[in-house]
């Protein structure tokens, strides 16, 4: 089973990505955005941008990867 090793926040908490470590040992990310919608019900989640972005041998690599993603599909400045 594929396991999340990192969660990554934007600074507004609005996007995130995760560092999935894979069965087969790979890495890869995923993006998510969080949606509030409040109609009739109160609905609160993580909607997936991307998934399975591409494969990297190495935790490392994949947060660079992830990071760099995270600061284009959110368009804000880290200061990490």
């Amino acid at each position: 089973m594929n396991e999340v090793v990192k969660a990554i926040l934007s600074p507004s908490k609005e996007y995130k990505v995760e560092i999935i470590k894979r069965n087969d040992g790979l890495y890869t990310i995923e993006i998510f955005r969080w949606f509030e919608w409040d109609e009739d019900y109160s609905y609160e989640y993580w909607s997936p941008i991307t998934q399975g972005f591409s494969l990297m041998d190495t935790e490392e690599s994949a947060m660079e990867t992830g990071v760099e993603q995270l600061k284009v599909y959110s368009g804000e400045i880290f200061d990490f």
